[in-house]
């Protein structure tokens, strides 16, 4: 029996559970996948799954090599830069083939309020004085809402804030985003909210939010996607098949283009 080529799926997106389930499903492949942890109680995926960081491009660059991966896809956040940069730094000197498996983005709509910005300090600056603001990014990137103590946020986040991390002038709602764009402007109508600071994340699972926006007419400030080089880039689990089997069937290493 032929020894299956190892598969480092970087996950923790419904996009990287699809690609789990199909690349299972083919024989060519042992499918390993890797968490942040961010998220409690994950869906089980089926497959040897770990959990946690690796200890930055190094510490994912020594993974790599003791396990004998032949290929890693990388199907994280889009906005989840710090892995998808230390995925490119570990496998490029080994010349392990990198493939990113990213989401469309969202589109504005014609009916859509966005304003574009390129941190949460730029969005900050579009808000008028007094405004409630539902904020639905990272509590991460939350520092910076520290310099608008005029302003009322609502923060979602899938685990409550640190100590260090709590806002005075901040209410915090632990969970996902509803899936249904009714339950999202039920609440946007009961907490009164005046703006929406969002990551540009694409896909369905949190898009509730930005139709509400759009029905209530709430304008929104969208933080745009890092920009990442990430090797070679596929829109669907297709492209991802064919590339994958492009790069390690014969055992030939496609370059990271960077």
């Amino acid at each position: 029996m032929l020894e299956r080529s190892k598969i480092l799926v970087l996950a923790g997106t419904q996009e990287a559970r699809k690609l789990i389930g199909v690349l299972v499903a083919n024989t060519e492949y042992e499918v390993i996948a890797s968490l942040a942890g961010v998220t409690k109680n994950p869906a089980d995926l089926s497959v040897t799954t770990r959990t946690g960081g690796f200890g930055g491009a190094d510490g994912l660059s020594n993974y790599l090599q003791t396990q004998g991966i032949a290929a890693v896809v990388d199907a994280t956040h889009p906005y989840a830069a710090q892995i998808s940069c230390n995925a490119v730094e570990a496998a490029r000197p080994l010349a392990i083939p990198l493939l990113r498996f990213e989401r469309a983005a969202w589109e504005q709509a014609n009916d859509d309020i966005w304003y574009s910005a390129d941190n949460v300090e730029e969005s900050l600056s579009l808000i008028p004085p007094n405004a409630k603001v539902f904020f639905a990014a990272s509590t991460k990137i939350a520092a910076p809402l520290k310099k608008r103590p005029d302003l009322i946020f609502v923060i979602r986040t899938l685990k409550g804030p640190s100590d260090s991390e709590v806002l005075p002038n901040a209410e915090y709602i632990e969970g996902l985003p509803n899936e249904s764009w009714l339950e999202e402007a039920e609440l946007f109508k009961v907490l009164k909210v005046d703006w929406l600071i969002s990551k540009n994340s694409g896909g369905s699972a949190s898009y509730g939010k930005v139709k509400a926006a759009r029905e209530l007419q709430i304008p929104v400030a969208m933080l745009k996607r890092p920009e990442l080089s990430n090797g070679m880039l596929c829109a669907s689990i297709d492209e991802v098949l064919k590339t994958l089997k492009a790069c390690v069937k014969n055992a030939q290493h496609c370059k990271i283009t960077l």
